[in-house]
């Protein structure tokens, strides 16, 4: 017998027809294979080609009812295989736990393909596509009475994804915990490790679950939902994702919280750091009030003077870097730099992101100034080169992504007066420009004096 990619150790479990790989590409992630339904030949074992293109012809055919006095069905659209995907499981994963590995997976799946949009608060598609499973298994497929009457009703069509950017990287990192959880073949492993991988799946799921599920007006007039990315309601389940994720003591929580989080982002600096806190209060203040009644607080966060921004669209983005940092912590996701000094920074989420909310144009100068001038005196450099390199790289991302290019109609950014930051920003040139310290200028992050020196001259 001819073998297959997921021959002898995965089979075919069930399909998402309303879900497309770009490219026809796979997707592994730990004990569970996604694959498009086109390339079957290379994924199912050849005894039941056969059996699987009856089946797709026959479930792939959407039908809807028609009629007033005698209902009856008709075609409708006809699913693509090229436009559907399958997923295979481990042979290894128990099959009482099957189910259950392949709800985990559609979370993870999903988390893994739109974090980055969500965490740079671009439109997210939604996870109902996901939702809507048909069973392929070999031991179904192979019964024609299973579902030669059987057929997709119109009202449960989904408008199909397709999945055309994802990162292998966190696919294999989330894969990893969900083996540890699930394959009996895996190496015992500590159990208090099994559990923090079962908490951080448990956290995306709450994040997923809330987030997307918007009222839809179908004829688009006559009612106005509000096309705000996030309701108040969020916040409930977003705090949940973070206490499933750092395991926080509910007799403390925002204690608890500042005490678990903080240690990610390095704050050290006084004036970040109560900003940060200031935050944290906030936001559970919010949570609060929404649970137990009252007036809501100010939905946006504007302790710093340069940012107005909602509590939970901050507290989204360190969710989700929370989460690439959970992983980095047990060694199943890597960071672009081994840096002790300053926040794991990864390929595609970087912690200045979130960093920059804390600092204030006029504190990062200020502090900048001070690093500099360390650099140029002091014989131990090591750390103060990073915190240049990371203070100059949250001073770039301020300028280029919230101040040169005010789109972003989530995050209002208001300048700092020029008369009060423009003589620490034209010292910090002038040291830059006369320094010959090689490291120094290496630790400068790119287009730096070139964003400083323009936002200097702006009007």
């Amino acid at each position: 017998m001819a073998m297959t990619k997921d021959s002898p150790h995965y089979q075919i479990y069930a399909c998402l027809p309303f879900v497309e790989l770009a490219q026809e590409a796979s997707i592994q992630i730990g004990p569970v294979r996604f694959w498009p339904a086109s390339k079957y030949t290379q994924y199912v074992e050849k005894e039941y080609h056969a059996a699987f293109e009856a089946y797709m012809a026959s479930i792939g055919q959407i039908k809807a009812q028609s009629g007033e006095k005698k209902i009856k069905w008709i075609n409708t659209i006809k699913l693509n295989l090229a436009g559907t995907t399958c997923l295979s499981i481990s042979n290894y994963v128990p099959q009482s736990q099957r189910e259950a590995v392949l709800i985990d997976s559609l979370y993870l799946l999903y988390f893994a393909c739109i974090f980055r949009d969500l965490y740079y608060s671009n439109e997210i598609p939604s996870f109902n596509a996901f939702r809507k499973i048909i069973p392929s298994s070999l031991d179904f497929i192979q019964a024609r009475q299973n579902w030669e009457n059987l057929y997709i009703n119109e009202t449960y069509r989904e408008e199909t994804v397709c999945i055309n950017l994802f990162d292998q990287e966190i696919c294999k990192g989330l894969g990893k915990t969900l083996s540890a959880i699930y394959e009996e073949n895996t190496p015992s492993m500590d159990s208090a490790i099994v559990h923090a991988y079962k908490r951080l799946i448990r956290s995306i799921r709450y994040l997923v679950d809330r987030f997307f599920q918007r009222f839809v007006n179908l004829v688009e007039k006559g009612l106005h939902f509000s096309e705000e990315l996030f309701e108040p309601e969020d916040v409930i389940f977003l705090a949940s994702s973070f206490e499933a994720l750092f395991d926080i003591n509910d007799k403390q929580v925002t204690a608890d919280f500042k005490h678990k989080v903080r240690p990610l982002l390095h704050l050290k600096f006084s004036k970040p750091l109560e900003i940060f806190w200031k935050w944290v209060d906030d936001f559970y203040e919010v949570r609060r009030k929404i649970v137990h009644g009252g007036i809501t607080p100010d939905p946006l966060f504007r302790i710093n003077p340069n940012f107005e921004i909602s509590h939970i669209l901050i507290g989204i983005k360190l969710f989700i870097y929370s989460a690439y940092y959970t992983l980095y912590s047990y060694h199943l996701l890597h960071s672009t730099h081994d840096d002790p000094y300053t926040p794991p920074d990864f390929k595609w989420i970087h912690p200045e992101e979130i960093l920059l909310f804390f600092w204030t144009e006029g504190s990062l100068l200020n502090k900048l100034k001070v690093y500099v001038k360390q650099a140029e005196e002091e014989s131990k450099k090591e750390e103060v080169y990073a915190d240049i390199h990371l203070l100059t790289s949250l001073f770039v991302s301020m300028y280029e992504r919230y101040y040169s290019t005010p789109h972003n109609h989530e995050i209002r950014f208001i300048p700092t007066p020029l008369a009060d930051i423009q003589h620490t920003g034209e010292q910090l040139i002038e040291h830059l420009d006369r320094a010959t310290d090689h490291r120094l200028m290496k630790a400068i992050a790119p287009h730096f004096k070139r964003s400083l020196k323009k936002r200097l001259q702006e009007v």
